[in-house]
């Protein structure tokens, strides 16, 4: 028996005990009184918090516990829920203790109606801690954490500090909102790097975190970032099976979301908009959209990221960063307006990885800034965008081994793209800018509405091609094309396809 379970046992039979006395002294029947059923050793049960409440209870949901302390204390197990009311706020750190298993992990949701129950950390570090821990579900409850000075802060912290293995970690529908983490990183590092909505680490020698996904979260107004998962601590041990998905993050003072030291992370479907602002906003250092560092194989895929403001360098949308090997794909996803521009690639920025770097089939308007940091090992292979920067001067330089195809290219005639002896540019279209090379399409693309984008992935249609555009049916074919274009059509593997990211027939 747990000791939850053994705490609920002892409080049930203190409850009886003091109900047979209560009868006995004034002579009120039994059933006017209601004692917390004890729950067999092997079955789950549900605890209720309503910090609402002006007395504290016993975790039934007539008698709720009313404030956090009283949850610290229980340890939680398999299939067990903690439950809190809707619509009421419980001050200071959630930290309960225990762990699910796999079949049947440890919950935390609302219940009741109305909004969602809010933890406010009170300045705290975090509104929620899970440490050495496994198998917890946290699901639409909200954190919060402001302050009048930044500090290192988190809404929710999971973290793997004892050598081991923590794995099982399903947040999903979670808000965070207003937490006051360190916005600079220049001066103070770690905190900023240790500050976000959310943050998962690894710390310590064979510390490991696996199978964490964080999905349909909205998180805003956070210093440091939006969501940091970090599941390892070197490139030789890493964490497994990491998603992260369909999230939005806005208005916060640094990152939008990071993935490192993780096997194959996948990356898709959030939105990051206005980087760098907000209630705690970026003050020094760098920052940039969504990026990997030290992963194997990371995948970046069908985001959309606009609005980041300009970092002391940075501010990309996306960045294939140090210590990554394998493959970085970043791939069918929309930018536009950031200040940093579109990519980056930082293999030389740190421990170098040396990956091979596919940028494919991306649509940015705006964003007229690519970056290749000196130092590294890496190979881009950026094929079949599109960059759209209509009278604005293109900012682009690549890794030393690049393979530049099938894009269309859009900017003023100052631009100049980069040449050298490892830098190829092969079937790219090219409006208002000098062609590196003496080949390539010079002319109008014909989109249908370009520069339309706006906030989703959806809103890039306008860079369909027209009937009658030069770049169609004539570009280079590429091995291993990802067989499908920005908008899902089918690519060809031996067929000549479109320069861009439509491979359609025209509209």
């Amino acid at each position: 028996m747990s000791p939850y379970r053994r705490a609920r046992t002892a409080l049930t039979a203190a409850a009886a005990a003091a109900l047979v006395a209560l009868t006995a002294f004034t002579g009120a029947p039994a059933a006017a009184l209601t004692a917390v059923p004890a729950a067999a050793a092997d079955s789950p049960v549900t605890v209720h918090l309503d910090c609402s409440q002006p007395r504290n209870g016993t975790g039934a949901r007539s008698a709720p516990y009313n404030d956090l302390a009283s949850v610290n204390a229980l340890t939680f197990g398999p299939g067990d829920t903690l439950a809190l009311a809707a619509g009421t706020t419980c001050h200071g750190t959630l930290a309960p203790k225990g762990s699910g298993t796999a079949a049947a992990p440890v919950s935390v949701v609302p219940y009741g109606a109305g909004a969602a129950p809010v933890v406010d950390a009170d300045g705290a570090e975090n509104a929620l801690r899970l440490t050495d821990q496994d198998h917890w579900s946290v699901k639409a409850i909200e954190l919060t954490d402001p302050a009048d000075a930044v500090a290192q802060r988190q809404g929710l912290l999971i973290e793997s500090t004892d050598g081991r293995t923590h794995s099982g970690f399903d947040i999903d529908g979670l808000i965070v909102d207003r937490v006051a983490g360190e916005t600079d990183k220049a001066a103070h590092a770690t905190a900023f790097a240790q500050s976000a909505c959310i943050r998962t680490g690894a710390s310590g020698t064979g510390s490991l975190l696996s199978d964490v996904h964080v999905h349909h979260t909205r998180v805003s107004d956070c210093g440091g970032g939006g969501i940091k998962v970090r599941t390892g601590t070197v490139n030789t041990r890493l964490g497994q099976n990491v998603h992260v998905d369909h999230n939005t993050v806005s208005a916060v003072g640094g990152d939008g979301v990071i993935v490192s030291y993780a096997e194959s992370p996948l990356i898709e479907y959030n939105t990051a908009a206005g980087l760098g602002t907000g209630a705690y906003p970026w003050t020094g250092g760098n920052f940039a959209g969504i990026w990997v560092l030290g992963d194997h194989d990371a995948v970046i895929q069908k985001n959309v990221v606009y609005g980041s403001v300009m970092s002391a360098y940075d501010s990309e949308a996306f960045d294939c960063d140090w210590g990554n090997t394998g493959t970085c794909t970043v791939q069918y996803n929309f930018s536009r307006d950031n200040a940093g521009g579109l990519f980056l690639d930082c293999d030389g920025c740190g421990t170098v990885g040396g990956a091979t770097e596919v940028v494919r089939y991306n649509i940015s308007q705006n964003d007229c800034r690519m970056v290749g940091a000196g130092g590294g090992r890496s190979a881009l292979r950026f094929y079949d965008n599109v960059v759209h920067c209509p009278g604005r001067k293109l900012d682009v330089s690549v890794p030393a081994d690049s393979l530049m195809e099938n894009n269309v290219w859009v900017g003023r005639e100052d631009s100049r793209l980069p040449t050298g002896p490892g830098v190829s540019w092969q079937w790219n279209v090219f409006q208002g800018v000098p062609r590196p090379t003496a080949n390539g399409i010079v002319g109008d693309p014909l989109f249908v509405a370009p520069g339309t984008g706006g906030d989703t992935l959806g809103s890039a249609d306008g860079y369909r091609l027209r009937a009658g555009s030069p770049a169609l049916g004539n570009g280079g074919v590429v091995a291993d094309n990802g067989g499908r274009d920005y908008w899902g059509a089918p690519v060809s593997a031996t067929a000549k396809p479109n320069r861009g990211a439509d491979d359609g027939p025209g509209l």
